[in-house]
């Protein structure tokens, strides 16, 4: 176990090692051992508008005719296998797609968690996919455990890529839950079990929190409900997750859900400034063609690709996406690092690496 200042959840910690853990890439690295070139659509989804369906349907014949007028050689056949996949897609199960065809016809999809940057549709064919977009959703959705507290039991729930990974209910002793008001010696006593059954109750919640959390590794554990039950749960826990527990004070679950997205982007925004810091600090390779060849030689143990600020389907920044294609596809295929940051004066050219020699 790390030894952590509680107020910094990445002390003692390698931030890059420690939020590309949270999310895997075995599945994209396994798909860019095919040949290119690779088309790749991303579809944003309509689930909030009337016709969502139609407006879906629309999108992708779009899509389909830009695919035909980018690749006169990208077959008939391939482009009614990409249709039969994105026919079994339906707009409500996630905020936007993205699918890749490899040269073979072998498809990719990625439901991301968030929407596209822009809004809209993206049509490309390239020697590289386009996996900017997949890295950068996959590293917001951060794996968490939520935990709604109160003085009978609990029930907590892990997340993972966006997703619940199982939730439990805790239901602990009710026999002395409630402390009274006023009276003599009698009355104490029953306070004093009533809070050594809210103690007990809030261990077994403990045992379970602490169970998913060794698991699931979380970079964050929100708890809310009644406040005693949460000082009880805090009592228990902060000596082992004091660093990525925090209460939430929001009453209702639109709220609850609101903090968690908060706290989590914070959690990633501290992340990526570690990165940039120890980058800053080891005199990272700032310069697009001396990363591309030390990604050739191997050399780059986490590669930064500065996140998309748009759809970025323009003529202007063509040449810099191939560049960030290349360079992921590269990253991948050596088993290095892919981190997603802002954009920084020193990544003029949208890439920058550390080096592991």
């Amino acid at each position: 176990m790390h030894e952590h200042d509680p107020g910094d959840p990445m002390t003692n910690t390698d931030p890059a090692a420690r939020l590309t853990s949270t999310f895997t890439t075995d599945d994209l690295r396994s798909f860019v051992d095919g040949d290119g070139p690779f088309a790749t659509v991303m579809l944003p989804a309509p689930s909030g508008q009337f016709g969502g369906d139609h407006r879906f349907e629309v999108m992708w014949k779009h899509a389909r005719r830009r695919l035909e007028q980018l690749d006169a050689d990208w077959s008939s056949d391939r482009l009614d296998e990409l249709e039969a996949v994105v026919a079994e897609l339906h707009h409500s199960d996630a905020p936007a797609f993205v699918i890749i065809q490899r040269a073979d016809g072998v498809v990719f999809v990625e439901h991301l968690n968030g929407e596209l940057k822009g809004g809209d549709a993206v049509t490309e064919v390239a020697d590289h996919p386009r996996l900017l977009e997949i890295i950068d959703d996959r590293q917001r959705t951060l794996p968490h455990i939520v935990v709604d507290t109160d003085r009978a039991g609990a029930t907590v729930t892990g997340f993972d890529a966006g997703r619940p990974t199982g939730s439990e209910q805790v239901e602990g002793d009710t026999e002395h839950i409630h402390r009274v008001r006023g009276g003599g010696w009698s009355h104490r006593r029953y306070q004093q079990r009533a809070e050594n059954t809210w103690e007990r109750n809030a261990g077994d919640v403990a045992d379970v929190v602490a169970e998913m959390a060794r698991q699931l590794d979380p970079v964050l554990i929100a708890v809310t409900g009644e406040v005693r039950a949460k000082q009880f749960l805090h009592e228990a826990l902060d000596h082992e997750f004091g660093d990525v527990l925090v209460d939430i004070e929001a009453g209702d679950l639109d709220g609850v859900s609101s903090e968690v997205v908060d706290q989590l982007a914070d959690r990633r925004a501290r992340f990526q400034v570690a990165i940039l810091e120890r980058f800053r600090d080891q005199g990272g390779i700032t310069d697009p063609g001396e990363v591309e060849a030390a990604l050739r030689e191997g050399r780059v143990e986490t590669l930064l690709v500065s996140g998309p600020t748009s759809t970025m389907d323009d003529g202007e920044v063509r040449a810099r996406l191939d560049a960030i294609g290349a360079a992921i596809t590269a990253a991948l295929t050596t088993s290095a690092a892919v981190v997603v940051v802002p954009q920084t004066a020193e990544m003029s050219g949208g890439l920058a690496a550390l080096a592991r020699w």
